[in-house]
């Protein structure tokens, strides 16, 4: 079987250079053709036959398939010279000798070769940080290969920048072959010196005055080693990245202004202990410049006024190299936009160095108008082709347009089923004016289950848990479980969604759900159903839905630990809000958010309205709701939610009071516990009983009683304002810092007596599970009687 394959392999081979031998590494060197004969022949001698000898695992028909001398043809001492070198290129052969035996005008050629030897083992020593597996993969030699110098020498090096990868700036990597049989079978070992991982202990810029340390650093690939660099992987080395950040701390002065800055090779330093790194940037920053004369010339299709108004580059404002590549980018937009898909936009700079200024003229060349020719989408094995080409915005045969040409690339983005996503576009054979358009996928694994447990002062322990395919059968259709168990109560849900019925850009869902809720101090509630939804678009980043409702609610009496009913009949009369809701909501959304997970930048805007005038239960709600979030500076993240709803009963039936609004919890006003914040009522009932002697009650004195009567009922609006700062602690791991402020009300008429406040800060950790928070609040107003001073909630799920 090993004969066959190198046989086939001899075939079908690509020409391979040989690798000079290192040391350890030691191989027969290949010899010159040598051409040997038994007599001195005349000229005009024939071929009369080719033999080989000396090939082990090489057919001898492979072999003659590579040589270009025929029986019958005159022999040329050239063309056997070619024919050994042709050979030789193979890879598969050490050394390779001619023998010419001539009778009369006849000759009988034999190639002698020497097989290089087989790979019988692979074996790896040292190494106890990287798995033995994992080095195998780098190196892709495998077991029964041919030996071949050049490609250990290629797998020494992979294996070095492994080592590297991880950190291990010393490591040392040699490979050593072992004879086993004599020119036939080797081992090939590769031995690993590993040292110990180092560390970015500290990073220096000598002659930095305008830029602080801290500037330079953030935006660095390479971080400081601390506290956190288990988790994070800051402090590491790696060769690759550091090179990088040479660029990236120039480009950083070229932004503000500093174009002759020069930044010459850091020097880096390693400890005696060959365990840390210091690393020195020498900076000679310059005079900073600023913007001078900016005009444009060449092919202009548009007013200047119009061109002025696309770029944000300012006369007299700090030049930045940043700011004028989104300016090449704006303007060659514009021109893509009328159909000049390869607009070449020129940036012209001239330095005035008495007045430190940069004169620009932006000079166009608009090329020819180019139209979509053939649109494919490759790479998606298991998506089926409809699914990414419904999210294009353009069509075949259409004049180009790189605004929705952007606009179909971000919405396949969108539709998180692909790793990666790239238009690679050709021109036509038969016409230059025509584009090609490739779009190129790469397919992630869309499947998710997920786990998770944890503890939170108001819910107690946690268990959640989700199986979720948001791509399911390849078709983009949603289809997912979760299940949420806490001290406070149980969520089940099973959800379909189809984002294109029937091809169409119709969105159908369906929901089925059942929720129980311990979390109240009066009563427990029930509730199970199923919806249907539907939605549509309505204009760009806008889309539109309505949704079908049956809920069946169910309200339960609380007792306490003796068995003694707490509830107030009066006060909470559970049969006029237990029973079956059903409901039409009508939902507008507007998201330009740029990422739903955790966004950094966007707006997302929703007004909706309920109608549940069909079952039992009957009430109309209205809501709206508004979130900002901004990129301040250095991934610092401005992020607001602004609420408001109102309740009202339909036909002079009053709102079921467990449809009322409270506040409080991780999810609203984060220095109150839940349900603590709205509208309050007096149960005489609880005043009562709370007199009494045990087991009915506490003894209470009446003014005690009195506290314990007032209970939170809730209120037929809410209006609720929400900011915080939320800032990187360690990027890497996804551990993230927030400071907060919170202010709302719950009541039937809001004023401003009845709203309260807190500030406070937190913890984050973007974890594959979601979002873990654990937040400190401090009510700013509250009263001692029902709010604590402060307040620790950890939970699971973003703010907003």
């Amino acid at each position: 079987m090993i004969k066959l394959l190198c046989t086939l392999l001899l075939v079908t081979a690509t020409s391979t250079a040989m690798a000079a031998p290192k040391k350890k590494t030691a191989a027969p060197k290949k010899k010159a053709a040598a051409v040997s004969q038994s007599s001195n022949a005349p000229s005009g001698i024939i071929v009369k036959s080719i033999e080989v000898a000396g090939n082990r695992k090489i057919e001898k028909d492979a072999i003659l398939t590579k040589i270009t001398s025929k029986p019958g043809s005159e022999f040329s001492s050239a063309a056997v010279r070619a024919d050994v070198e042709a050979l030789f290129k193979l890879g598969y052969f050490n050394n390779i000798e001619v023998d010419r035996q001539v009778t009369g005008k006849e000759a009988v050629l034999t190639y002698k070769v020497l097989e290089k030897p087989s790979i019988i083992e692979i074996t790896y020593e040292g190494n106890s940080e990287i798995k033995s597996e994992d080095i195998a993969e780098a190196t892709g030699i495998k077991a029964y290969q041919l030996l071949n110098m050049s490609k250990v020498k290629e797998a020494v090096e992979k294996v070095q920048k492994l080592y590297e990868d991880k950190g291990f700036f010393l490591a040392r990597v040699d490979a050593e072959v072992q004879n086993i049989t004599k020119d036939e079978t080797v081992r090939l070992v590769f031995k690993v010196h590993e040292n110990d991982k180092v560390k970015v202990r500290k990073i220096t810029f000598l002659g930095a005055k305008h830029l602080t340390e801290t500037e330079l650093k953030s935006k660095m690939i390479t971080q400081e080693g601390g506290f956190f660099s288990a988790m994070s992987g800051s402090g590491q080395y790696k060769q690759e990245a550091f090179d990088r950040d040479v660029q990236i701390v120039r480009f950083m002065y070229y932004n503000q202004g500093y174009v002759q800055a020069k930044i010459d090779r850091p020097q880096v330093t390693v400890t005696p202990d060959k365990k840390n790194i210091y690393i020195t940037f020498h900076v000679e920053e310059g005079e900073q410049y600023t913007v001078g004369d900016v005009d444009f010339a060449g092919d202009i299709l548009f007013p200047k006024s119009e061109l002025y108004e696309a770029i944000k580059i300012d006369e007299n404002g700090v030049f930045s190299y940043e700011v004028l590549q989104k300016d090449i980018s704006e303007l060659t937009a514009k021109y893509g936009d009328l159909g000049y898909a390869y607009a070449n936009v020129i940036p012209r700079t001239r330095a005035n160095d008495k007045e430190r200024k940069m004169d620009l003229v932006f000079e166009f060349d608009k090329g020819q108008k180019v139209y979509f020719g053939k649109i494919n989408v490759v790479g998606n094995t298991k998506t089926r082709d409809k699914v990414v080409r419904r999210e294009l915005k353009v069509r075949e045969g259409e004049l180009y347009n790189e605004t929705r040409r952007r606009q179909s690339l971000e919405g396949i983005q969108r539709l998180g089923f692909f790793e990666d996503v790239n238009f690679k576009t050709s021109i036509d054979s038969e016409r230059t004016d025509v584009m090609n358009v490739d779009i190129a996928v790469k397919e992630r694994n869309t499947g998710q289950i997920q786990l998770g447990a944890g503890y939170g002062t108001s819910q107690g322990f946690t268990l959640q848990g989700s199986v979720q395919q948001t791509n399911f059968l390849g078709k983009g259709q949603n289809l997912g479980a979760n299940v949420n168990l806490s001290g406070t109560g149980s969520y089940y849900n099973l959800s379909f969604t189809e984002p294109y019925f029937n091809d169409t850009e119709w969105l159908l869902g369906a929901d089925v759900y059942q929720s129980m809720n311990t979390g109240r101090s009066d009563y427990d509630e029930k509730h199970t159903g199923m919806a249907i939804r539907m939605g549509h678009p309505v204009a760009e980043f806008t889309r539109g839905y309505l949704r079908a409702k049956y809920d069946k609610s169910e309200l339960e009496e609380r007792r306490d630990a003796n068995k003694n009913v707490i509830t107030d009949y009066d006060l909470f009369p559970l049969s006029t809000a237990s029973g079956e809701t059903i409901s039409l909501t009508g939902t507008l959304e507007y998201d330009t958010r740029n990422d739903r997970f955790s966004p950094t930048k966007g707006i997302f805007a929703s007004v909706s309205y309920e109608y549940a005038g069909f079952g039992q239960l009957k009430f109309n709600r209205a809501s709206t709701r508004f979130n900002y979030f901004k990129n301040l500076f250095w991934d610092v993240v401005w992020r607001n939610d602004i609420q408001y709803a109102r309740i009202d009963g339909i036909d002079g039936q009053v709102v079921p009071f467990n449809e009322l609004y409270l506040l409080g919890g991780p999810y609203s006003l984060r220095g109150f516990r839940s349900y603590r914040v709205g509208k309050m009522k007096r149960s005489t009932k609880i005043y009562n009983d709370s007199q009494q002697a045990p087991p009915v009650g506490s003894n209470a004195t009446p003014a005690q009683a009195e506290i314990l009567a007032w209970r939170f009922y809730g209120g037929q609006q809410q209006a609720m304002f929400r900011t915080e700062l939320q800032f990187p602690l360690v990027k890497d791991a996804g551990i993230m810092g927030a400071g907060f402020f919170d202010t709302g009300a719950a009541d039937d008429v809001l004023e401003s007596g009845s709203f309260y406040s807190d500030v406070g800060f937190g913890l984050r950790w973007y974890s594959p599970i979601g979002v873990l928070r654990f937040e400190w609040g401090f009510p700013l107003n509250r009263d001692p009687n029902y709010h604590d001073a402060s307040v620790f909630e950890f939970s699971i799920g973003p703010s907003f």
